[in-house]
């Protein structure tokens, strides 16, 4: 029985799962450097070496009432424009493989029935008479041999193999989170036109 167990690829069936993870960590690690190249920024300039244009910006723009500078008590509408990097309105994804789990189980049954079949049988008759003067008897004896044996074989191999992969997002790098938040702090709308100014100026 020990010699079901001679010959198997212990390291494709072990390392073959761990490689094909590793390969797939490399490729989450890449999805999100290129969502960040081409959703983060701009196409790059003709003869740019670094590869990466200007940030890419969502601009907004607004109405606001706002107090009076010439007269704290009256209001003026304002027009303000936001420009807010997009990385920071967008889940970056951020996805890695933190769990691998590989189970083989082999499992070798071996039962063996010896039974030999065989089949034999024997008979036999006889009839003997014997008597004196008036007196006479018959006497019969009948008698039969039979055997039986059976030869049969059973064996049973079965094997398992399971492989289970666990990918899911652990938030997103250290100096990413950093970035965003410089990127946060640096949103600040801009007034562009004052009803009030432009008033006076006309």
């Amino acid at each position: 029985m020990a010699s079901q167990f001679k010959g198997l690829p212990m390291g494709d069936l072990i390392g073959g799962p761990l490689t094909a993870a590793c390969d797939a960590q490399v490729r989450l690690a890449n999805a999100t450097a290129d969502f960040i190249k081409y959703v983060g920024f701009m196409p790059p300039a003709e003869g740019d070496k670094n590869g990466i244009g200007a940030t890419r910006v969502a601009s907004f723009g607004f109405k606001r009432l706002a107090p009076d500078p010439s007269d704290v008590s009256k209001t003026i509408e304002q027009h303000v424009e936001l420009d807010v990097p997009l990385l920071a309105i967008v889940k970056v994804p951020s996805l890695s493989i933190t769990k691998v789990d590989i189970t083989f189980d082999m499992e070798v049954k071996s039962s063996f029935a010896a039974k030999e079949s065989t089949d034999a049988s024997a008979k036999m008759s006889a009839d003997m008479k014997f008597g004196w003067g008036c007196f006479s008897a018959t006497v019969h004896v009948e008698g039969s041999v039979a055997t039986h044996k059976e030869n049969t074989r059973t064996s049973d191999n079965s094997a398992k193999y399971h492989v289970q992969v666990l990918a899911e997002d652990t938030g997103m790098p250290e100096g990413l989170a950093r970035v965003l938040d410089i990127l946060h702090t640096a949103i600040q709308p801009a007034v562009t036109s004052a009803g009030a100014a432009d008033a006076k100026q006309q």
